[in-house]
């Protein structure tokens, strides 16, 4: 079985394959090979160049790389050079594109050296709105504003090479016939340039290097958590296959979606498990579960001003949504001479969401100075606590601050 993760991934000899669907970064990370990048980097280790995890745009969600002005992101491959391999690339260029962008890929790279080579380059000329292949010049026209896959079918054992926009040929000649000119190419997949040139954003999402008709494996994302009745965004993710897929989601409480990405609220608190079915154009099915836990809105305990005077007064407040059960608090004096009153406590059965209950330590008798220390607990969990100091005297506490 495949292994798919929202960083590369990597499976040895007969089965090597990789994917990146950009999911499991962070909104805003930078692409630069200095941190936890899925193998990402910029240009010749550069990362002035990097690309950004965005979610402004995603075919699946909830993350793309976004490619502009100064980014060149780069990704290398170990092992390609015999067999018969897709690479397949979803691209999403907006209806307000400014600029040439371009999807590159290499058969040898040393960061900009003697050994880079170049085998695919492709551009996107936002001012003739069309796609070109630079090895001969040619031309599609420009997609805007929705997701398009493209895809390079690269047969490695005949020096073969097939460059696909929008599931329509743009261009083939022999793989080791490179930009530099005819020949001088190795049958080698080394990297992936995504160049931005200067341009617009341009975004890319669901990368793969697979060999052709590659197991169909989808991903049902999670685990996953919420509340009751507050939405819970599902992430779909699905590769291999014939596209297109059709899907289907199970949610494990009677309800069901047919869309990749859905949004569903449970009204029952507990532990459910959602169902991901997908088919693709073949009719072959693959699934796979996510466990989704769902509690019931949380309280969320705070601890009110604290006062004296005769004995000291204070509240707890619920300002969470849901109600705290068996709410039990104290009120302790750390004074030497405090020898009566040292210590109070109390219960509630219920404080409700936005409740507010004053408790107090009614007598104290003592001299000198105390630390009060407040706390509450309840049933679901939660605990708060307050502190202040003040002056006893006799039975009275002063100056509490």
């Amino acid at each position: 079985m495949f292994l798919f993760l929202g960083a590369s991934a990597t499976l040895a000899s007969a089965n090597l394959v990789w994917s990146d669907n950009f999911d499991s970064y962070t909104d805003g990370q930078l692409l630069d090979g200095t941190s936890d990048d899925g193998g990402w980097t910029g240009w010749a280790d550069n990362p002035a160049a990097y690309g950004t995890v965005t979610s402004a745009q995603y075919r699946s969600a909830p993350y793309s790389d976004m490619i502009s002005l100064n980014s060149d992101n780069v990704h290398t491959y170990e092992g390609y050079s015999s067999g018969i391999w897709d690479y397949t690339a979803w691209q999403y260029i907006p209806v307000d594109f400014e600029g040439i962008s371009y999807f590159i890929l290499l058969c040898g790279y040393d960061g900009g050296g003697s050994g880079t080579v170049w085998t695919v380059q492709v551009h996107f000329d936002s001012e003739l709105d069309l796609v070109e292949s630079e090895f001969n010049g040619e031309q599609a026209p420009i997609v805007y504003g929705q997701w398009v896959e493209f895809r390079c079918h690269i047969d490695l054992d005949t020096d073969w090479l097939q460059i696909y926009y929008d599931g329509v040929l743009l261009a083939e000649h022999a793989w080791t016939d490179t930009v530099q000119g005819t020949g001088g190419g190795s049958l080698n997949i080394a990297a992936v340039d995504l160049f931005a040139n200067g341009a617009t954003p341009v975004y890319w999402d669901d990368i793969s290097l697979l060999p052709p008709g590659a197991e169909l494996v989808c991903d049902a994302g999670g685990p996953y958590t919420g509340e009751i009745n507050a939405d819970i965004a599902f992430t779909g993710f699905a590769s291999g296959g014939t596209t297109p897929y059709t899907w289907a989601w199970d949610f494990g409480d009677g309800a069901t979606a047919a869309v990749q990405n859905p949004t569903h609220a449970y009204t029952t608190a507990g532990t459910y498990t959602a169902t991901l079915t997908v088919t693709d154009a073949a009719s072959t099915i693959v699934t796979d579960t996510a466990t989704v836990t769902i509690v019931a809105p949380q309280p969320v305990l705070a601890i009110g001003a604290i006062t004296g005077g005769f004995g000291i007064k204070s509240s707890v407040k619920n300002t969470g949504e849901g109600a705290a059960t068996n709410v039990a608090w104290t009120i302790t004096l750390d004074g030497k001479l405090v020898f009566v009153g040292k210590s109070s406590t109390g219960d509630f059965a219920t404080i409700a969401a936005g409740g507010d209950e004053a408790i107090k330590a009614g007598f104290i008798l003592g001299f000198g100075k105390t630390n009060i220390k407040v706390t509450a607990t309840c049933d679901e969990g939660v605990d708060a606590e307050a502190t202040a100091s003040a002056f006893v005297l006799g039975p009275f506490v002063l100056g509490v601050k």
